[in-house]
């Protein structure tokens, strides 16, 4: 019977420390992340562990504030390239042309401050929108297109040119510091070369 009590006693003793480890090690994974994103945000170099200083791979995933997303009805969408206007890649070789092949839209917001009718402003600077996006390729190669991180630095990219440019057309410099981003997204729903 003694055995019972004790064997019992010693499951009770394991479970409480095994509770324990675990409450332990959640609390370590929220404040060790929410520390790194707090001393990244104060101009600190991040956590200990492999990225330190100098590691900004591990500080990359800590860095990244989850803010929600705009509805749905406070975006338009506008198609800037279809995959029936192949664009010029680099190419070394003049006889072998190469190219990309790339449907591109964008999301844009429907109300930006400064900015009487953001649709027209849109309409008005397509032209200029689609030169950005044809150049940023024209510089590329195509192994430096069929490179996976090419559309993901792309995306980032053209939104941060397109973006720089469409806020320089607003007439009013007071109005231009307020704003942050015309463009939302960029989407390629074809990624492809020839």
């Amino acid at each position: 019977m003694e055995k019972k009590g004790s064997s019992f006693i010693f499951l009770i003793i394991i479970a409480l420390m095994t509770l324990i480890i675990a409450v332990l090690a959640t609390f370590i994974l929220l404040v060790g992340i929410s520390g790194n994103t707090m001393a990244a945000e104060n101009g600190g170099a991040g956590g200990g562990g492999a990225g330190g200083a100098g590691g900004a791979a591990d500080d990359s995933v800590y860095n990244t504030i989850f803010i929600s997303p705009p509805d749905e009805s406070e975006l338009s969408a506008m198609q800037l390239l279809t995959s029936s206007q192949p664009i010029n890649l680099k190419s070394e070789n003049p006889q072998k042309p190469s190219y990309a092949i790339v449907d591109m839209s964008i999301k844009y917001f429907n109300t930006v401050e400064g900015i009487k009718d953001i649709n027209s402003k849109m309409t008005l600077n397509k032209a200029n929108l689609q030169e950005i996006v044809t150049t940023y390729f024209m510089a590329m190669d195509v192994s430096e297109f069929s490179n996976f991180e090419t559309k993901i630095a792309a995306k980032k990219d053209l939104k941060e040119q397109m973006n720089i440019f469409l806020i320089s057309t607003i007439a009013v410099e007071k109005d231009r510091r307020k704003v942050k981003e015309i463009v939302y997204d960029v989407i390629f729903s074809a990624w492809n070369y020839n």
